[in-house]
């Protein structure tokens, strides 16, 4: 683009060829550091302030299989961002008042979403070799919650208990009560 005069609009006059090269060098470092030093707060404001919230969500389900004498566990657990937690999973009856606590250390990511199916002993394992709670025999639920942390900001957030329907022990499997009614 040129303007009636006949100089260029969008082109500064060079004075030296080596000072305007330093000069843009000069100002494209200054630029670098100050983005490389900004990312990290700009990370850490997203996830204090506009991040979803729990970063770790859970969905529970308690069945009894004619395989297993205890109870298993169908767990999902769900993360909007990479974070280290720990789980606090509890045993509560059905009026909502707690039995058993047991805590341990997890890494959840968003990219995993797999429901399993673990086992009464396995579910409450948190590496310390103690023994899983005992199956009440009067109705409970298994709730879990997280206190979590992400990898990349240091970002904290405590999740609100997620829980299982209450379960009946004295019930027999399901696969067994389809089987006797129809015989």
């Amino acid at each position: 683009m040129v303007n009636e005069s006949g100089n260029k609009v969008f082109r500064a006059k060079k004075t030296h060829q080596n000072r305007d090269d330093f000069k843009v060098l000069i100002v494209g470092l200054m630029f670098s550091i100050i983005l490389l030093l900004s990312l990290p707060m700009v990370g850490k404001v997203y996830d204090s302030n506009w991040q979803t919230r729990p970063f770790v969500s859970a969905t529970l389900e308690v069945i009894q299989t004619e395989h297993y004498e205890r109870p298993m566990i169908l767990y999902d657990a769900d993360a909007v961002v990479l974070v280290s937690a720990i789980w606090i999973a509890i045993v509560r009856d059905d009026k909502g008042n707690r039995l058993y606590t047991r805590k341990g250390l997890g890494n959840y990511s968003s990219k995993e979403d797999n429901p399993r199916l673990w086992t009464w002993t396995a579910f409450f394992d948190n590496g310390t070799s103690v023994p899983p709670p005992i199956v009440s025999q009067k109705p409970f639920m298994v709730c879990v919650r997280y206190i979590s942390t992400t990898l990349n900001t240091e970002v904290t957030d405590e999740s609100p208990e997620f829980c299982s329907k209450v379960f009946y022990p004295n019930r027999k499997p399901i696969s067994e009560t389809i089987v006797e009614g129809r015989q």
